[in-house]
């Protein structure tokens, strides 16, 4: 299995296992208890909540045990199999990238499929600004935390109306022991802001090279789909626990605003149109509400803990009834067009959601 393979659904099933978390009856010991649940006028009103046991998450471990268990839930030559994708060879690929006069974003996708950081790495050398290549470099471990910061803080200047940019730099400031100035750069993201995370582009960049080296067009963005990393959730997983600790630790109004900004980092990725983004957005605007004190506002306006684990549950049913689309995709290849054209322009909640209104229910 690529490291593109297992990093996508190593991050799946950690985000599953936090947002099963949120939504499991361990969610009592996660939440305090209400007694009201009416609307609040301001964020700093204060609830009735009554102090419950508090409850330990460790996301670093859990993310390290999905990884460890990724190569038992599906397999590099199970994907090829199920897309009929036959990936290029690094001379194909040289010969492309010449071809195409050696474009930046050639490089990254090159790099992408083969998992060769030196070829990452060449990409941000042709076109050193790309905020798609910034943000793709700064996301990975591949590179040193050094040149992940300096790119990251290239991208935030470079869009400093991304709210993404902001949170990635702060996930990586702070794991380089330097709080404080994480907790300064969030404060960049107090204001309403756009969240671009850059997924489309990495998708139609997979897409466009794996069809300009011999595959169907359809079948490579069915395949981009599936196996494009997205390296950024794990630094902002990690971020997330850190406000979670240090709301724990902090003063109440720094408190405050800790699980305000963690609230928001995971509204924003709720918000996103793949379900994978969705899932760990849930999970995050769970531990904004971890551990909350009784006498504590809430980090969302007007949410209490009993509206948003009623929200977490029926996002959980709605991705529920999605329906998986391996089989109908492998036997039509209108649907296969159709589901690709959706993913690639929408996201694959849309994608599924009109798979499901093309095919027939499952019988019993």
């Amino acid at each position: 299995m690529t490291k593109s393979l297992l990093t996508h659904l190593g991050a799946a099933l950690a985000g599953g296992l936090i947002f099963l978390l949120c939504i499991s009856g361990a969610s009592k010991h996660v939440f305090h208890e209400a007694k009201g649940s009416a609307p609040l006028s301001s964020p700093f009103r204060k609830s009735t909540r009554q102090p419950a046991s508090a409850s330990e998450s460790n996301h670093s471990a859990l993310f390290q045990q999905a990884l460890n268990e990724a190569p038992e839930v599906d397999s590099l030559e199970d994907l090829l199999a199920i897309t009929g994708i036959k990936l290029p060879t690094r001379s194909e690929l040289d010969t492309h990238l010449a071809n195409q006069g050696h474009p930046a974003e050639g490089y990254l996708a090159a790099g992408i499929i083969l998992q060769d950081p030196n070829l990452m790495r060449a990409a941000i050398t042709r076109e050193p600004s790309n905020p798609h290549i910034l943000f793709a470099l700064a996301s990975r471990d591949d590179f040193s935390n050094d040149d992940r910061i300096e790119w990251a803080r290239q991208l935030q200047e470079a869009q400093p109306d991304n709210s993404l940019t902001s949170y990635l730099l702060a996930a990586l400031t702070w794991e380089n022991e330097a709080k404080n100035s994480a907790l300064e750069i969030l404060g960049k993201v107090d204001h309403p802001k756009r969240f671009q995370t850059f997924t489309s582009e990495s998708l139609i960049a997979l897409t466009e090279t794996l069809a300009a080296t011999g595959n169907d067009r359809a079948a490579s963005a069915y395949y981009a789909t599936l196996a494009v990393d997205l390296p950024h959730l794990s630094p902002l997983l990690t971020l997330s626990r850190n406000l979670q600790d240090y709301a724990e630790q902090a003063s109440p109004e720094e408190a405050f605003i800790a699980r305000r900004r963690n609230a928001g980092l995971g509204s924003f990725l709720a918000e996103e149109n793949d379900i994978l983004s969705g899932l760990v957005g849930l999970s995050i605007q769970g531990n904004a509400y971890a551990n909350l004190p009784p006498d504590a506002p809430f980090p969302i306006e007007n949410i209490n803990p009993e509206t948003l684990l009623l929200s977490i549950e029926r996002r959980r049913n709605e991705i529920r009834e999605l329906p998986p689309p391996t089989e109908a995709l492998r036997t039509s290849p209108e649907l296969l067009e159709g589901y690709t054209m959706r993913a690639l322009a929408l996201g694959d909640i849309e994608a599924l959601r009109w798979l499901r209104s093309q095919t027939p229910p499952p019988t019993e």
